[in-house]
């Protein structure tokens, strides 16, 4: 039987599309990930759509954000056709009362000056006061579950066969992430996408990242961003991290809002693969 022109040139071309891309969206999967006892949580992966692969992107969301926030889909999809394999994690908001507590702590060396302190200390006094014990058991608790997430999320990617990882994280993620990283002993690339530290997170990350010499971290933070509302300017956190023995640490603005959006995420993407070639 004779092909027309017409369903050549047109039918059979679509279908070949039709399967290719069907294909790459039944190979994105959502990941069980044991937690350490009895715990599981989910996280969302994407295979590199280029071969060979780079390497594996595992993101960290924002503060009450999930593995499929619009941010990190829009990451996804510009970084998987790069030749990045993604794993996305989301993010849960830590107890009301950590909340609280961290919200109006406040670090001597974040730069807040006397008055931010006095003002921190006058708020604090209008909320409810726990009893430290069981304000550290909530915290422990809630920074020992998002370790062992990202513990689990890291091997599920080297099981994969991915023997280069690189960390990243959106806003608040940005402090976990530096935990992990100091605390697994990991010697490759971190990218913080627009972090928010808390004032009293910045000794905490010093010495979390303290004589890390074969750490890399870039900065990426929004050119107009309020310094007023920021706990440390980002020229003066890498100032302080360099000096606890951070090897490579690079700050770049980008012009965003201060909190990302999928319209920045290519222009994110870019700024992340740029960086990461030349590491």
């Amino acid at each position: 039987m004779r092909v027309s022109n017409w369903y050549k040139r047109w039918v059979l071309p679509l279908a070949v599309l039709a399967i290719v891309f069907s294909g790459s969206a039944l190979a994105q999967e959502v990941v069980r990930l044991n937690l350490d006892g009895d715990g599981t949580a989910q996280g969302w992966f994407e295979p590199e759509l280029r071969v060979p692969a780079t390497g594996a992107l595992l993101i960290l969301a924002d503060e009450g954000q999930s593995a499929r926030a619009n941010l990190l889909t829009a990451l996804g999809a510009s970084l998987t056709s790069a030749g990045w394999a993604v794993m996305t994690l989301g993010l849960d908001a830590p107890p009301y009362e950590v909340q609280q507590a961290r919200r109006y702590s406040v670090d001597p060396d974040s730069g807040a000056g006397a008055g931010g302190m006095a003002d921190a200390a006058s708020e604090a006094v209008m909320i409810d006061v726990m009893d430290d014990g069981n304000l550290e058991d909530l915290e422990s608790g809630y920074y020992a579950r998002i370790q062992s997430l990202l513990g689990a999320a890291q091997t599920d990617l080297q099981q994969r066969g991915y023997d280069r990882v690189v960390l990243a994280a959106v806003g608040q993620g940005a402090v976990h992430m530096a935990r992990f990283a100091g605390g697994s002993g990991f010697n490759g690339e971190m990218v913080w996408i627009a972090p928010r530290f808390y004032s009293g997170d910045e000794s905490a990350l010093s010495e979390a990242l303290a004589g890390m010499n074969d750490l890399s971290v870039l900065h990426l933070y929004s050119s107009r961003q309020d310094p007023e509302l920021l706990s440390m300017a980002p020229d003066r956190r890498m100032v302080r991290l360099k000096k606890a023995g951070v090897g490579r640490y690079q700050t770049q603005a980008v012009a965003m809002g201060a909190s990302p959006e999928v319209r920045d995420a290519r222009a994110l993407a870019n700024r992340m693969q740029a960086w990461l070639r030349d590491n």
